[in-house]
């Protein structure tokens, strides 16, 4: 199966929409006077080099971009031409009820009527970008292509967001679980799962960080000085805002920890008293029972008619006299 391709075509005043698997078909709907922005989802690293091809010979962009997006490993980069600028991200995807990540990456080129995004894994995550600008609830119609790779980050940051969002529930909910059931093994394997899912937060929103950085500090001629005042007043500071955040639940997870050990703790030594009470209460039982159970020929209360109920009786009053004292020094 080939990608799936959406244009979105605007300008002050006409927007109009398509999706097809037909690239032809979406091509045919470009108009130079408008801005473009062209969805190519679900890319196949061994098949769909020739329809790439053909998008960046559409918009007479560098043919050293194929070799580039199609390369083995992808990571970020940032490089500008005559014709574009070319962007790749990676973004991470989180479902909380499955405990899963799902790393996403692709790439992003600008130009002066276009903005191309290329998206290896159809991830939907800039679905609700689309959805905003064809109901019209955006500004994008007043401004050029680089509105739209602004919108494109806020979006990234929105995800992150929810992510955040969704952590923070779970480490809510975690840490009734851990005043609830102190100590139980059970809790703290919890606790180890929840920080494996928050922990590759931190390195996205670094790369995000990164990202907007290069682009605010570019001397690009496709981004204006507009859209780089608002990725400094708006998306740096909602991105460092996340950073933070994603220390408050590192904070979070080690006072769950220390919690959990306190418990732990607290069970522990509460075992070790109730076995303390109890080897107090024998041990001078035990005394007598030895003493009585040495086989000495002379043992004067062996003979006694009344001996074993006797000392049976001395063990209870004993016993009994322990757990008073205890209870007296508020011990138990």
């Amino acid at each position: 199966m080939g990608p799936t391709y959406t244009i979105v075509s605007y300008d002050k005043t006409v927007m109009e929409a398509c999706e097809s698997t037909d690239l032809d078909e979406i091509l045919a709907q470009v108009k130079p006077e408008r801005i473009n922005w062209i969805t190519m989802s679900g890319i196949s690293l061994q098949d769909d080099h020739a329809a790439f091809a053909r998008l960046l010979q559409h918009f007479q962009l560098n043919p050293k971009l194929l070799n580039t997006f199609f390369k083995p490993e992808p990571h970020p980069f940032e490089g500008e031409d005559d014709e574009c600028l070319y962007l790749e991200y990676a973004i991470l995807l989180y479902r909380p009820s499955l405990r899963a990540h799902k790393r996403v990456t692709g790439a992003i080129i600008v130009g002066a009527n276009f903005l191309l995004l290329l998206e290896r894994i159809p991830a939907g995550i800039f679905e609700r970008t689309r959805r905003k600008i064809l109901n019209r609830h955006s500004q994008v119609q007043k401004y050029g292509a680089d509105y739209l790779l602004y919108l494109l980050i806020k979006t990234i940051v929105i995800n992150y967001q929810e992510i955040y969002k969704a952590l923070a529930r779970k480490f809510d909910a975690l840490e009734d679980e851990v005043t609830g059931h102190p100590g139980q093994e059970v809790v703290y394997d919890k606790i180890l799962e929840l920080r494996d899912e928050y922990k590759p937060l931190r390195t996205y929103l670094l790369d995000l960080i990164d990202f907007v950085g290069e682009i605010r500090e570019d001397d690009t001629r496709f981004i204006t000085s507009g859209v780089k005042k608002r990725l400094a007043k708006e998306i740096v500071r909602e991105t460092e805002a996340l950073l933070a955040d994603y220390h408050y639940l590192r904070a979070w997870m080690a006072e769950m920890i220390e919690i959990h050990r306190a418990n732990v703790n607290e069970s522990t030594n509460r075992v070790i008293k109730i076995l303390t009470v109890i080897s107090t209460i024998f041990l001078p039982l035990t005394f007598i029972a030895g003493v009585y159970g040495m086989n000495f020929e002379y043992m004067p209360e062996l003979a006694w008619e009344h001996g074993y109920p006797l000392v049976m009786a001395g063990m209870a009053a004993l016993a009994i006299g322990i757990l008073v004292i205890l209870r007296l020094k508020k011990w138990i």
